[in-house]
């Protein structure tokens, strides 16, 4: 199912490091990705003369300083955006940053350093507009829980807070069931009322919400 659904895809990678750049890009042709086109910075992207019908285009999160002009070609051409980086402490990619890109309207990020299966998936979810953050990137969200929780209360009740916030941390059913002395039925059933009332479609979405809220408290 994976692999036929990365068949269809058309991908963009822009990355500045020309190894990284082609390893990916032999990756997911690897795993039955369509079509991969290289770009070593978004310049090179946005001045292209015959620009290709892409579903994903996947950039290092250093790059596209230029976010207006960015943000126009993602508007006139329709195709989804999700931020590359690396959660190894080698690299020290910035979480922060990555998270305030969030906010230019970009469909999430993903880890670098994520098993191989997990990658993949993301990408598709990424390409088939999905909101997705890597959950390593999801455990380091900066918050202000107390306020947050204050401006949320009306909406949401004291467990389903609870919940909301250990989603936010990227922990599973399992895990979140474990923490509260709740089986993981009842955490899905709590989360499927918390998706309700915000209006939101699924866990990625869910974490994306809180991130957004959070910052705007930072």
């Amino acid at each position: 199912m994976q692999h036929s659904r990365l068949q269809k895809l058309t991908i963009a990678i822009i990355h500045p490091c020309e190894i990284i750049r082609h390893g990916i890009g032999a990756f997911l042709q690897q795993n039955g990705v369509s079509e991969v086109i290289l770009f070593d910075s978004c310049e090179s992207f946005l001045n292209q003369k015959k620009p290709v019908k892409l579903d994903l285009v996947l950039i290092h999160y250093s790059q596209c300083k230029n976010h207006e002009n960015f943000k126009e070609t993602v508007e006139r051409n329709g195709f989804h955006v999700a931020l590359l980086a690396s959660s190894d402490s080698f690299h020290g990619d910035s979480v922060q940053d990555v998270m305030n890109r969030m906010l230019d309207g970009f469909n999430g990020f993903l880890d670098m350093d994520e098993p191989v299966y997990t990658f993949l998936s993301e990408i598709i979810s990424a390409a088939d507009g999905g909101i997705v953050i890597s959950r390593k990137f999801a455990r380091n969200i900066t918050h202000k829980a107390d306020s947050f929780q204050e401006d949320m209360s009306s909406v949401l009740s004291r467990r389903e807070l609870e919940i909301l916030d250990h989603v936010a941390k990227g922990s599973t059913n399992t895990e979140i069931g474990q923490e509260l002395h709740i089986s993981p039925h009842t955490v899905k059933g709590h989360l499927t009322n918390i998706l309700t009332k915000l209006n939101l479609k699924n866990r990625q979405q869910a974490v994306a919400y809180i991130m957004k809220q959070r910052l705007k408290e930072a």
